[in-house]
């Protein structure tokens, strides 16, 4: 009978540590989600702050452009 409850005890033993093993590596797997999602969102403002500097150029190129035409029409 001492054998029966030290091995049903060695069983639930198991059963918690390898529950928290998984518990640690979804922990991990989140850790690791997160910051995969925080590069991204590093990468995508660096992007926006490009495109918005590139429209900004542009746009100030197309009013060189504007008034050049304007004295060249005069």
């Amino acid at each position: 009978m001492k054998k029966l409850v030290l091995f049903a005890g060695v069983l639930v033993a198991v059963s918690f540590a390898s529950c928290n093993g998984a518990k640690e590596q979804a922990t991990q797997a989140a850790e690791t989600v997160e910051a995969a999602a925080e590069t991204v969102e590093q990468t995508l403002e660096a992007a926006a702050d490009t495109l918005t500097n590139k429209v900004d150029t542009l746009g100030e190129n197309v009013e060189a452009a504007a008034k050049a035409v304007e004295e060249a029409a005069k």
